[in-house]
């Protein structure tokens, strides 16, 4: 069985990259073999996603549930799955998350499963939690200085000051370097690090196939039982 799921996203960062951090959490992380498609994610301005009338969230995830259905029509086995991942930023995800998978919940078919995980502060916080495996990757200093408050403080800042230290007219690429180091850094440790990132692994387990229960053994099959002697 394959798992489908289409991620609605905010911003070039996660667009850039959400395919590839998901294929990792899933198949490197999490040790999977069933397979994984990552359809192209929807993106949207956060603040509109967010809006307190719901208007384009709701039409967002709309459009992205038909998506879903679409692409995974053919396969009669399919497990569907839509993954709203926004930056938390200011707001408190623990706050802000429940509401936005409500909305969700309201406007797709209940069959269809919904996860609303917020990165604090942003998806960037994430490869700093996970940069130990970062040293000299894409213009890093090697060594990288020691790191914490993890998700605390703007990811995107300490990103930049590292690169700028190397190299004082290197600025922060979303669209490229987010891809990069999300390719290279060490999820365990970002989970370990970051309670929102593990907030995203643990939605993925929730989506592991479950496991088969063998028949009961009957008195056909029961290694243990024996015919009567003739």
């Amino acid at each position: 069985m394959t798992l489908y799921v289409v991620p609605i996203v905010e911003g070039q960062t996660e667009q850039g990259c959400v395919e590839r951090l998901l294929n990792r959490v899933w198949y490197e992380l999490l040790g999977q073999s069933e397979p994984l498609r990552v359809i192209e994610p929807f993106r949207g301005h956060r603040d509109d996603l967010v809006h307190t009338n719901e208007l384009k969230l709701t039409e967002t995830v709309e459009k992205a549930s038909l998506k879903l259905m679409s692409k995974s029509r053919s396969d009669s086995q399919a497990r569907r799955w839509v993954l709203i991942l926004l930056d938390a930023e200011n707001d408190c995800p623990k706050d802000l998350a429940p509401h936005l998978l409500a909305v969700a919940r309201r406007t797709i078919p209940a069959a269809i499963p919904v996860s609303c995980v917020l990165a604090k502060k942003m998806l960037e916080n994430w490869i700093v939690a996970g940069a130990s495996t970062l040293a000299g990757v894409n213009g890093l200093p090697d060594p990288l200085p020691a790191r914490d408050q993890f998700e605390d403080r703007s990811g995107v800042a300490w990103l930049e000051t590292q690169l700028r230290s190397r190299n004082r007219s290197r600025k922060y690429k979303k669209t490229d370097d987010a891809k990069r180091l999300v390719d290279k850094m060490d999820l365990q440790e970002c989970r370990v690090n970051s309670p929102s990132f593990d907030k995203l692994c643990r939605e993925f387990e929730a989506r592991l196939p479950q496991p088969i229960d063998p028949p009961e053994p009957t008195a056909d099959t029961d290694p243990l039982t024996r015919p009567d002697d003739s």
